[in-house]
Parts: C-alpha cells; sequence; structure tokens
C-alpha cells in the first residue's frame, strides 16, 4: 500500500489468511463431529428474510458510527461531510479487522481526515473523544446487561464465565481510564508521545530529531486544546452517546435475527444481547486480528447453551459473516474507490 487506504500490503493479505486459517480451523475442530445431514437440513430451511435484516442493521450499525464521527468532526474548523465520514468509517472497519486488536483504524481514519484538511492534533482529538465515548458506552451497556440479564450469564458448565466476564468488564474499564488520562492530562499526553519519540533519537541526527520534537509537540498542543474543548461541549457528548449507545445495542441484537433465520422463534431476545455483549467484550482482548478464535470459541460457549450443535454452526457462520467479514468487504470496496481517487488526483496534478 503507498499510503494508508489506497493499496492493500502484503502484511495486511497475511492478517487475512491469519484470521480465515483461525476462524476456519476453530470451526472445523470444534464441529468435527458434527452431522453433516442435518446441517444441510437446517440449512435449506433457512428464512433468507431474516438474515438480510441482520445484515441491514449492521449497516445501521456503520450509519451511526460515520453520523458520530460527522458531529464531532463539523466541531472542528474543518467541517466534514456525512457521505465523508461514511468513506472513512469504512475504511476504519476494513483496517480494524485485519489488526491486531483493532489498531489499524483509527491511524487509517486520521491518515483520510487528513487528507480532507483536517490537521493531526485536531484529527487525533476527534477519533480520541470519539472512542473514548464508544468504550464508555460499551462498559455501561455491560452494567446494565450484568445488573439485568446476570442470570443468563450463569451456568454451572462454564465456571471460569463469571471471571472472564470480570477481566472483560475490568479491563475496558482500565482502557477509559487511560484514555481520559490522555485527553485531559497534557503531562500525560506529552510523556506518553515523547516515550516514543525518544528511541528515533538514536537513529537520526539530533538537528532533525529537534525538528521533529517541536513538530510533535505543536500537534500535541492542538490536539490537547481540541480535546478539553471537546470534553466540555455536553450537548456535543451527549447526543454522540446516545447515538452510540443505539449503535451498540443493534450490534447486539444481530444474533438473534441470525437465530430467527435458522428457524428458531422461540428464544430471549435480551439474552441474545447479554450472550453477544459479553462476546464483544472478550473477544476484544484476543491480540489477533479481529479477535479470530476467542470470538468463535465465545460465541459457540455462550450459545451453545441454548443451541443445537448444527443450528449453532450455521449461525455461527452467519454471525461472523454479517459483523466481521462483511466489514473487510465493504471495507475494501471503500479503500479501493478512495485508492482510485488518488491515483486520479496524482495522474492529474
Amino acid at each position: 500500500m503507498k499510503s494508508i487506504g489506497i493499496e492493500i500490503k502484503k502484511n495486511k493479505l497475511i492478517n487475512f489468511a491469519i484470521i480465515l486459517c483461525i476462524s476456519f480451523g476453530y470451526i472445523i475442530f470444534h464441529f468435527r463431529d458434527l452431522n453433516l445431514n442435518e446441517a444441510a437440513k437446517n440449512l435449506r430451511q433457512i428464512e433468507v428474510s431474516w438474515l438480510l435484516l441482520g445484515m441491514g442493521i449492521m449497516c445501521i450499525y456503520w450509519f451511526l458510527e460515520a453520523l458520530v464521527l460527522c458531529k464531532m468532526s463539523n466541531k472542528t474548523q474543518t467541517r466534514q461531510s456525512l457521505w465523508k465520514s461514511i468513506q472513512i468509517t469504512m475504511i476504519g472497519q476494513f483496517f480494524n479487522t485485519i489488526t491486531p486488536f483493532s489498531s489499524g483504524g483509527q491511524p487509517a481514519q486520521l491518515f483520510m481526515m487528513v487528507k480532507n484538511g483536517i490537521s493531526i492534533g485536531v484529527g487525533s482529538s476527534v477519533l480520541l473523544m470519539k472512542f473514548i465515548v464508544f468504550q464508555a458506552m460499551l462498559v455501561f451497556s455491560s452494567i446494565i446487561v450484568l445488573l439485568f440479564g446476570h442470570e443468563y450469564l450463569q451456568s454451572n458448565t462454564i465456571p471460569q464465565l463469571n471471571t472472564l466476564i470480570l477481566v472483560g468488564f475490568g479491563l475496558n474499564t482500565l482502557v477509559i481510564i487511560t484514555l481520559i488520562s490522555i485527553a485531559k492530562s497534557k503531562r500525560v499526553a506529552f510523556f506518553i508521545a515523547r516515550s516514543i519519540l525518544k528511541p528515533v533519537s538514536f537513529f537520526i541526527k539530533r538537528e532533525r530529531y529537534l525538528k521533529w520534537k517541536e513538530k510533535l509537540d505543536q500537534k500535541l498542543v492542538s490536539f490537547h486544546e481540541e480535546s478539553n474543548r471537546m470534553s466540555f461541549d455536553l450537548k456535543l457528548l451527549f447526543q454522540c452517546s446516545v447515538l452510540t449507545l443505539v449503535q451498540l445495542w443493534l450490534f447486539f441484537s444481530i444474533p438473534y435475527f441470525v437465530i430467527h433465520g435458522l428457524g428458531i422463534a422461540n428464544i430471549n431476545f435480551f439474552q441474545v444481547i447479554a450472550f453477544h455483549a459479553f462476546i464483544m467484550m472478550f473477544s476484544s482482548l484476543v491480540p489477533i486480528p479481529g479477535g479470530s478464535g476467542g470470538a468463535e470459541y465465545s460465541f459457540s460457549l455462550l450459545f451453545g447453551l441454548i443451541l443445537q450443535p448444527t443450528i449453532l454452526i450455521l449461525c455461527l457462520i452467519f454471525w461472523r459473516f454479517i459483523t466481521y467479514y462483511s466489514c473487510i468487504i465493504f471495507g475494501s470496496f471503500f479503500l479501493f474507490v478512495a485508492g482510485k481517487k488518488q491515483r486520479k488526483k496524482s495522474t492529474i496534478s
């Protein structure tokens, strides 16, 4: 890839291959004793309309993500259209899915925002505040699930479940505290940034290092000023929090529609929400692109309590496609379009 969002690098293809191997390797191993004839029979009875509804909800999830990005970006000096925000969101979704801990999404989004005329400092603060809101609403949703749906997450057959829930909840809370510290404390932000830059001084001339350090300090000042300004915009934070909350709960509901599509109607809606919320918390902690392996394991662990094996494997495959592989498919499309536009600009110039 000549630049972020232009062409897929070889290491990205390797990551994608790792994802496929782990995901399908787990499915094949875990369901190795499955009755394939019965699975094929269930496959023929699928109600496609329910699966399409689940895919539609995933599209709404992306749209709400882009709407939050648009609202936050438009509070800066450089306005960003909703369509641009959708493009940036989908490119971010693509890189989130193929990098460990979803670490590639925000740098890719920042690159695209800078291309649209937003400074690095302002763009970084927008993405950081957006991520803080997302994490905060995820933890808030987890609290709701633990308060009102804890009985669904208790099982004598899975004694380690409560421990996993607490670990996931605790680590996500720690992430929020760290991000807020970076956004609110100039000292913390400068310390982290300079600590990252310091090793570079051993490989470049002192004059160049000092110039980079000066530029970094300027960007950090812009970043901190914008982060502080946005943190006091209570109306903006409230609107974005509500949109993010709706976004998350729609996402949590997707397995419900997949299960309905497989002909299982007598399923508790809130139980599905509780299961999926925990799966999202747990899989985000797995240091493999897309949480591969961890996502499939936690899904089969929880939904295996209420679904027959033949239904479970089909549900797992369709759920993974809608919530994960669709991000790669649609994200790569937006990535291709962005790359094509940049190549045209380069040719003209």
